[in-house]
């Protein structure tokens, strides 16, 4: 059941005194024989018993919440779990026997979730109450209880908790600590409750001074006051987490101003006051301020910051929506030397005007990873949850160097990088010798990429799958997609001579060769199928050039040399009647 499904337990009773004040004596006694009717046969008496407890009280809602009790329920369950997880921690076995859960799960535990959401609930009526002391020791006690774990890692996470809204519970335990400490020690206390969040399971979840002010309706007391001492505060303390809270604290207080003049002052040492600021002029649909922010952030910041990727990335959105074709070139350019990633270099590719633009700016590109490559920047890299991705160091790989060499059209010095690699390992690592055959293969064969054989096609998508990183920019197409796309227009207009062209092949062959004989030799037999792909993609190639005699023997000698590897023989077959080199059987 989703929170959104329940309702709270304040609402509950409000809603039960209201519909009890609207009723006669007569509906009543009404109600109460018609939960009479309902009672079971083992409940009866109960049903008696409880008429007779019930007594007028001066606040019946108050007594229904059992506000006095809530501490020592919380309490009982931290107990009754902790007995509960050292005997699990002795009942259930190894990983693999019959019994074990894997690390995290609620399963043994399943009988302590209703209870904890039924105190969660209650903890958060004494918070709708006012009773803000109690509901501040409810929640800091529900909350170690989330913590407790077995000698397997296994416990009641809050995801298992399908009535709470973790952050909204931790944003109403922040807002009892603010309310419950003298204003001199509110931004201290304040700073650290808002630490463990992840400790209690809240993972990916950011405390924020939003959310506390949004965890009530009621306004907050001392608030102007409090901002001027935590962005004091926080000016003193170390960590992304700081760093975060007092942008936030900045922009609620002195708005897009603000966060302007703090990028200003303090931009070198906290480069995300830049990005906030382009955040909130983005919002106010101000561009070119955006735009003129963004290119004083990049003369602003030292030129080795990742960061800047992110900043550029804010230039080329203003300079998209500016219809700028020059600033966006030069954002994407801003972009791809502070993360030298694939999409950042297909960025390059799609924003580039024309082909020699593209050529011009794919060497560029190539002659910047090689510097990286030679000389690897070396960053701090924080640790915890607010370690800044736009701030940590950019792996380099070799494929995104092998692309750019190859779109660049600079086709030896693709070969002289796949020379380097490994005839094994082609699907994984940082091994650039895949993808470099598969281009060079259809390169030769003459044909466009939408155009290619079975297995050519196969071997192509393999080449391009390859190391491929995931990321995107906003709104680029997937990056299998722009792969296509570019070589594509690559292969439109690269030129090769005869002398070059039987130099590739010659090569491609070679490479082929020693795979097979690396993989079925090895008896590397997942990969069989791999390399029975390969060898029909190379008899394809040599047929669309005209050698059908050659693609043949080629077949055949592959065939030849591992006559006792059935297994390998199945898939070679299998390839080949594929590509229509031998018949399927009728």
């Amino acid at each position: 059941m989703s929170r959104s499904d329940t309702m709270s337990l304040k609402t509950f009773w409000e809603t039960v005194e209201r519909r009890l004040a609207a009723c006669s004596s007569g509906q009543l006694r009404a109600i109460l024989r018609s939960m009479a009717q309902e009672t079971p046969l083992t409940r009866r008496q109960t049903f008696l018993e409880t008429l007779e407890r019930v007594q007028e009280t001066g606040d019946a809602v108050q007594n229904a919440l059992r506000q006095d009790d809530l501490l020592a329920d919380v309490a009982h369950l931290a107990a009754a779990l902790k007995a509960a997880a050292e005997l699990a921690g002795g009942r259930y076995g190894r990983p693999g026997r019959e019994g074990y859960d894997d690390q995290g799960s609620a399963r043994p535990y399943a009988e302590f979730v209703e209870p904890l959401e039924a105190l969660f609930d209650r903890a958060e009526a004494a918070f709708d109450y006012g009773h803000l002391p109690l509901a501040r020791a409810a929640y800091q006690g529900l909350f170690e209880i989330l913590r407790l774990q077995d000698s397997r890692g296994r416990g009641v996470s809050v995801s298992s908790l399908t009535g709470v809204d973790g952050g909204h519970a931790f944003a109403r335990y922040l807002r009892a600590v603010y309310e419950t400490e003298p204003l001199e020690s509110r931004p201290q206390a304040l700073f650290e409750h808002m630490q463990p969040a992840a400790r209690y399971g809240l993972v990916g979840l950011r405390p924020s001074l939003g959310a506390l002010l949004r965890a009530s309706t009621r306004p907050l007391p001392d608030r102007e006051h409090f901002i001027t001492d935590w962005i004091a505060f926080l000016r003193l303390q170390s960590g992304g987490a700081a760093d975060a809270w007092l942008r936030e604290a900045v922009r609620l207080s002195q708005g897009t101003d603000g966060l302007k003049m703090l990028a200003r002052t303090e931009g070198r040492s906290r480069p995300r006051a830049y990005l906030d600021w382009f955040d909130a002029l983005e919002e106010e649909d101000r561009l070119q301020e955006v735009f003129a922010a963004a290119l004083e952030a990049l003369q602003a910041l030292p030129p080795t910051l990742p960061i800047r990727a992110a900043i550029a990335d804010h230039l080329c959105a203003a300079a998209a929506r500016l219809s700028d074709a020059e600033a966006l070139h030069a954002g994407r350019w801003e972009a791809f030397l502070a993360q030298p990633l694939l999409s950042r270099l297909l960025d390059l590719w799609d924003a580039a005007p024309t082909e020699d633009k593209r050529t011009l700016w794919m060497r560029l590109a190539v002659a910047h990873v090689r510097d990286r490559l030679a000389h690897p920047p070396v960053h701090h890299i924080e640790v915890g949850w607010d370690a800044d991705s736009t701030r940590g160091p950019v792996w380099v790989g070799t494929l995104v160097l092998a692309h750019g060499c190859l779109l660049a059209g600079e086709f030896d010095a693709a070969r002289r990088l796949a020379e380097g690699g490994h005839v094994l390992g082609w699907s994984t690592g940082d091994n650039p010798q895949g993808l470099i055959t598969s281009t060079f293969l259809v390169l030769l064969s003459g044909h466009s990429p939408d155009e290619l054989p079975p297995n050519l096609a196969q071997v192509w998508q393999w080449g391009l799958d390859s190391g491929t990183d995931s990321s995107s920019s906003a709104g680029a197409a997937p990056m299998r997609e722009r792969l296509e796309g570019a070589y594509a227009e690559r292969f439109a207009t690269a030129s090769l001579s005869d002398g070059a062209q039987e130099s590739l092949l010659s090569w491609c062959l070679d490479v082929a060769q020693r795979r097979v004989g690396a993989i079925v030799g090895g008896e590397r037999r997942g990969s069989y199928g791999r390399v029975a792909v390969l060898t029909a993609a190379c008899a394809e190639v040599l047929r669309l050039r005209g050698q059908a005699e050659t693609a043949t023997a080629l077949a055949r000698e592959m065939g030849d040399r591992f006559p006792g590897h059935r297994a390998f023989q199945t898939e070679l077959r299998a390839a080949l009647q594929n590509g229509g080199f031998i018949r399927s059987p009728a």
